[in-house]
Formats: C-alpha cells, sequence, structure tokens
C-alpha cells in the first residue's frame, strides 16, 4: 500500500459533513487528517513469455524473493513482540506459514515452468485465483483471511520489481488511515503513537486489524464500501467506532462537538480513584463487574479499571490462524496460569474455544453453508475432542489456586452438557492416573445464548455450577438478524421486549434453584442498557475492562428499587422503540447528575 496522490482525478470531492455508516470495529472518536492507502495505486505487472533458458532465472528470482519475503515479515513479528507483546505478533504467523508452504511455492514455480511466464505473472494468477476462491466463501471470517493471501502477494511483488513501498512506521505527524482494507503486514508496520483511527471500505469485527485496534483502543470503523471514494490525503475526517460512523470533511461545529465526545470517552474509561470504589446502587445493592477479554495483553488492565476477575475469556483468540501448529498444551498452561494469577480470589471464567471448524480449518471438517447453525461451540468440541482435551488439560493444570472455570458454549440440550461433563471427567481422571498435577475443583457454566438453552435453563441449572448469558449470541438467534449484515442490521435491537422477557424468565430460574447467573455481551458495556439489565435482576455483568468506570458510574448514580419498577413497566410494552423512548425519558429523572453529564459532553 502507498499514499494515494492528492490530485487524484479518480477521487471524488466529498461534500462537507458527509457521514458514512459502517461497522463500529473498535469503540472511541478519533479526529484528524486523512491518510489514504491505496490498494490500486500498486505497481502493475504484466503476463511476458519467456524462453526454456530463461525458466531457471525466473525460478531464482522467486526464490530469492520469498527468502526475502520471509526475512521481512520476521523483522515486522520481532519489532511487533517487541513494541506491543508477543501475543500481538501471532497475526504474521499466517503469512510466514503460507510462505514456507512447499505447495504453495511449487505452484507458483510450475506456473513459471510449465506455462513459461515471468515470475511476476506467475504470483499474480496464482494468488488470484486463491483469493477468489476464498471471497466465494461464505464464512465472514475465512473472506477475511483472503488479506492475508493479497498482503504476500503484493510483497513478493513489491520485492520481484525492486520498488520500495511508503514505511508506515515512520509517520510524522498524527493520521486516521483510510483504505480499502488494511492488511495484516501493514497493521503491524503502524506507528500506534501516530495514528490516531482508522476506516476501510472491507473488513469486519473478526479481521485482525480490528482485533488489534481494540486491544490498543484505537477507533475503527469497517465495511464502508466507499470510503476511499470520498476521502482525499488532508482530508479533515472523523471517526466515531462507538456508532460505526465516518464524518469527511466536518464543519467546524460538529468538529468541536466531536473534540468534547472524544475527550469524554476517555476520560470516562480512564482508570481512576473509583475504582477501588464498589459497584453499589444509591440503595445498597452490589454489582459485580468482570471483564471480557480477548487478547493476553488485557489482563494487565484489570486492576486499572477496577474489574472483578473476568468473566468471560475468549480462548478462541489464541487458536486463529494456528493451523497446523495449535497452541499445545504448554503453551495453554502458560497463559491459563496468568489468568490465574492475575485474577486472584476473584478468578476467571475461561469459554472454551467457540469457533466452527471451518474457521479453525480443522483437518476432517468441511466449510459449511451456514456455519452460525452448524459445527460450532460445544458440538465442534465434542467432535474435535484432541484439540478439546489439550484445552481442559492445560486448563485443570493451570487452576493451582482454584480459581478457574470453564463455559460451555452453543448448548442447546441437556445431552450436550452431559456428554461435556463426562468428558471433562475423563480428562481429569486421566491426569490423576498419570500423577499429573492439577486442581480438579473446576465449575462449570453453560452459555446461554440460544432460545432452547433459555427455555430450557430450569433444567441446565440443576446440572451446572452456573449460567452465563451471552447476549450478543441470544439476540442474534433470538431475533434471527445477522447484526453484521447491513441489510438487517437496523434489527437487532437489545432492548427487543422479546430479549428483556427472556432475561427476566432467566433470573427467575436462577433464584429459584439457587445458580450463579451472570451476563456478558456488549449490553454490559452500554450504561442505558446495563441499567436497563439491572432492573431486571441481573447482579454480576461482564464487559469490556475501559467500559468498567463508565459502567460504575451509572450504577452509582441510580436506585435499583426505581429501576426495578421502570423495567416492570417496560416489560408491558411491546417494541424496541417504545421500550427506548421509555428509558430516555425516565432514566434522566431517576439519575440526573450523570445522565445530564452524559449529554452534556457526549
Amino acid at each position: 500500500m502507498v499514499f494515494t496522490n492528492q490530485e487524484s482525478s479518480s477521487t471524488k470531492s466529498a461534500s462537507r459533513d458527509l457521514r458514512l455508516p459502517g461497522i463500529g470495529a473498535s469503540p472511541g472518536v478519533a479526529v484528524g487528517r486523512a491518510l489514504r492507502l491505496d490498494e490500486s495505486g500498486r505497481h502493475q505487472f504484466y503476463y511476458v513469455a519467456i524462453s526454456g533458458g530463461q525458466v531457471r532465472r525466473e525460478v531464482r528470482r522467486l526464490r530469492e524473493a520469498f527468502a526475502e519475503a520471509r526475512a521481512q515479515l520476521q523483522e515486522i513479528k520481532d519489532k511487533l513482540a517487541h513494541q506491543l507483546g508477543s501475543e500481538h505478533s501471532y497475526i504474521l504467523d499466517a503469512h510466514l506459514m503460507i510462505l514456507e508452504d512447499d505447495r504453495f511455492q511449487t505452484e507458483i514455480k510450475q506456473a513459471v515452468r510449465r506455462r513459461k511466464i515471468n515470475a511476476e505473472w506467475a504470483v499474480r494468477s496464482v494468488t488470484d485465483r486463491i483469493i477468489a476462491a476464498y471471497k466465494q466463501v461464505q464464512d465472514a471470517y475465512l473472506r477475511e483471511r483472503s488479506t492475508d493471501i493479497e498482503d504476500i502477494a503484493s510483497r513478493l511483488l513489491t520485492i520481484l520489481s525492486g520498488h520500495t513501498e511508503f514505511n508506515l512506521s515512520e509517520l510524522t505527524e498524527n493520521v486516521i488511515i483510510i483504505a480499502e482494507d488494511i492488511w495484516p503486514s501493514t497493521v503491524a508496520e503502524l506507528n500506534f503513537n501516530r495514528v490516531l483511527g482508522f476506516a476501510t471500505n472491507s473488513g469486519g469485527q473478526t479481521s485482525h486489524s480490528a482485533i488489534i485496534a481494540r486491544a490498543l483502543n484505537i477507533p475503527a470503523v469497517v465495511g464502508i464500501h466507499n470510503i476511499t471514494q470520498n476521502v482525499r490525503t488532508g482530508d479533515a475526517v472523523i471517526i466515531d467506532g462507538t456508532l460505526g460512523e465516518v464524518i469527511v470533511k466536518p464543519t467546524k461545529p460538529v468538529i468541536r462537538d466531536y473534540l468534547i465526545k472524544r475527550e469524554t470517552f476517555v476520560e470516562e474509561r480512564r482508570p481512576n480513584k473509583q475504582a477501588t470504589l464498589p459497584a453499589e446502587t444509591l440503595d445498597g445493592v452490589r454489582i459485580t463487574l468482570r471483564a471480557n477479554v480477548e487478547l493476553p495483553n488485557e489482563i494487565e488492565s484489570l486492576s486499572l479499571f477496577g474489574a472483578q476477575g473476568i468473566g468471560l475469556y475468549r480462548s478462541e483468540f489464541m487458536f486463529l490462524n494456528r493451523l497446523p501448529d495449535l497452541p499445545d498444551e504448554e503453551e495453554q498452561v502458560e497463559l491459563y496460569t496468568r489468568l490465574s494469577d492475575a485474577t486472584g480470589e476473584q478468578g476467571a471464567s475461561i469459554r472454551v474455544f467457540d469457533l466452527g471448524g471451518d474457521k479453525l480449518s480443522l483437518q476432517g471438517f468441511e466449510a459449511e453453508q451456514n456455519p452460525a447453525l452448524g459445527l460450532r461451540g460445544i458440538r465442534l468440541s465434542m467432535r474435535a475432542t484432541a484439540v478439546f482435551q489439550t484445552q481442559l488439560k492445560a486448563i485443570l493444570r493451570a487452576n493451582r489456586r482454584g480459581n478457574l472455570r470453564v463455559v460451555l458454549p452453543l448448548i442447546s440440550t441437556i445431552t450436550e452438557l452431559r456428554l461435556a461433563k463426562q468428558f471433562i471427567a475423563n480428562v481429569k481422571r486421566e491426569l490423576a492416573d498419570s500423577h499429573i498435577e492439577h486442581n480438579p475443583n473446576l465449575p462449570i457454566g453453560v452459555m446461554i445464548e440460544v432460545p432452547a438453552a433459555a427455555m430450557m435453563a430450569d433444567i441446565f441449572a440443576r446440572e451446572a455450577n452456573f449460567l452465563c448469558i451471552g447476549t450478543n449470541d441470544l439476540i442474534q438467534y433470538l431475533l434471527a438478524v445477522d447484526r453484521a449484515n447491513e441489510n438487517v442490521a437496523y434489527l437487532y435491537q437489545p432492548l427487543h421486549p422479546a430479549l428483556l422477557r427472556t432475561i427476566a424468565h432467566l433470573v427467575r430460574v436462577a433464584e429459584t434453584v439457587q445458580v450463579p447467573l451472570e451476563l456478558c455481551g456488549e449490553m454490559a458495556a452500554d450504561p442505558v442498557q446495563a441499567i436497563a439489565l439491572i432492573g431486571l435482576g441481573i447482579r454480576a455483568l461482564s464487559l469490556v475492562p475501559a467500559s468498567i468506570p463508565l459502567i460504575k458510574n451509572a450504577i452509582r448514580s441510580i436506585e435499583e428499587e426505581q429501576v426495578r419498577e421502570l423495567m416492570s413497566k417496560a416489560m408491558q410494552l411491546v417494541s424496541a422503540s417504545e421500550v427506548e423512548e421509555l428509558l430516555a425519558r425516565e432514566l434522566p429523572l431517576q439519575a440526573p447528575r450523570f445522565f445530564a453529564a452524559l449529554s452534556a459532553k457526549g
């Protein structure tokens, strides 16, 4: 990727305050000048027929290009590990594995030998075919992996041409990156002290760049489709990663409003003296605020934000792009031990890897047309037993303090729960028989993510140690809507009466059976929705660590009894818009100081 010519005639001149909607990949606000990276400006390569005598030369050029590309990527990976921690450098592992794959190299070399074509055209034609195949896959995660191949192709072609590209680590001014997409190695090369945020035409919440942006608190919006057609390098741009919107050429009043909103966002999520204060309502009801964690570097931020342990560790992120070398038992023991040590008595809940077989591309599993309803979650765990067994052994061995728990995702039948419990019991027995040190006291929880689990929660509650409501998936399955699908995203309604009634039902079940009930998901990080959840009876929330101070402030501004009465009224309404209107009208009256500050600053 290179700097786009600011005077490019192909770029449309955007009007003032042009608002472009997209997918909020990382929350926050960025205000600054654009740096547009232009994929279309890459070097052009053409078909060149070669003679038999030139084949050896072209193959040698390919070998040298592969060697140079590996060296460059290894250098970038080492730099990334040094600057941000080794947990971030994994995004380049897939590139290195592809470059070292004999079949990939052989296919390109054979194209030179059989078709008598130049090395550049061989790279371009082979990788274009692979990319086209990736883009035909329905699963969003796999489609986004096509950027890995494109990234490799661009690097090889740049080396073969002898050209150099703009070094994004040498930025001297603060910028907002605008691009068709941001390739993984580009993310790795960014000078994060200079990048305020980024916006891309393509990409999704599971892309490498989105994951890194969230971990580093860089605002990002992806999937905008036409951002590069409306922005030139140097244009003023606002990124609202919370709303999933980009404003091009904002007017001064809009810039002023968003500068205030940015400061508010930073201030509300800044660790402060309230980190040690309890999350307690004005009438004395204590709420437990745990952290959702995806990347290992987030572990260090728990105490800063006042998190009461980890309510959900999404273990699948350590599995991404690790084929064929999945994390072994020792690597997992080391990571889970970190979780245990960092959380003390408050402990950590580890969700066993929640990925479809297509996403992991495990040997013996084929991609599915509808992975959301296919072989994922506990269904995959009970089929990929070697992977599941290794993870469970690692958790049990790391559980020396006795403060770890496991959560089973996408449970829909009691049979699945019983089989999983029996599998865990067998793993404990195997460790005991082998005299391997471990702590068998491992509470087992069920993720309530599908309507069947919600309706059968009383049965699950009698056979599990705790229940955890996963609102992100529960909303999707309950309302039959994919929030990443722009055609139906408006139907993704966290305050839909059907969801509120479901949560209230689960609270009653938990109280009747006397089993702990927790809730994790993006609802917990929104102050209005978090207050609504408390009014429904939820007493333990798990959310992004940086959002804990804001939610704690909201909790300390309300009376539980008043909010409970308000939600009783909300339960009688028939639409999400009616619920939203009720809360927007009544909550500022119940917590005037909190909502006045939120409104004035935001």
